[in-house]
């Protein structure tokens, strides 16, 4: 998975990986690795970094060309990415078998995705996004600022 829309937004802020690297807590390799998609960027991070580059997931994802900043208020956990993706499952009336087979896994592997107990894959949460248009801003607990209106 290409993160093409990531290594533009450092570069537009003429920031080094090593910079980016520092704000996210991990090792200017593990940052390279992840801009250039040779393994799977944590939800979590991309979060972090939507936040600082004021924008949001699903742009860094290139599944918008919505730059728009979305505000992401919740701590984002392994355990709260998984309550998500099953209140949207629900709404959208699935089985978990359902979304396991589009991600090609067992039904009991997807399960502890939205139990918390294992952190589901990044590429894996794009492949649901496109395939049942869930989307991904919603799952990471983001929001758009909403207009506030000032009474005289």
């Amino acid at each position: 998975m290409q993160f093409g829309k990531i290594r533009d937004l450092r570069e537009d802020h003429d920031l080094k990986q090593s910079e980016i690297a520092k704000f996210l807590g991990v090792k200017r390799t593990t940052y390279a690795m992840w801009e250039l998609g040779d393994v799977n960027f944590p939800i979590e991070k991309l979060v972090k970094l939507a936040k600082y580059f004021h924008t949001n997931v699903e742009y860094m994802l290139n599944l918008t060309l919505d730059k728009s900043e979305i505000i992401y208020d919740k701590d984002i956990t392994v355990e709260f990415i998984g309550s998500q993706l099953k209140r949207y499952r629900l709404k959208l009336r699935k089985t978990q078998k359902e979304f396991a087979d589009v991600l090609n896994i067992r039904q009991s592997s997807y399960s502890y995705y939205e139990d918390g107990k294992t952190r589901i894959p990044t590429n894996k949460l794009v492949i649901l996004a496109k395939t049942y248009h869930i989307p991904l801003n919603y799952i990471c607990g983001g929001k758009k600022e909403e207009n506030i209106t000032v009474k005289l």
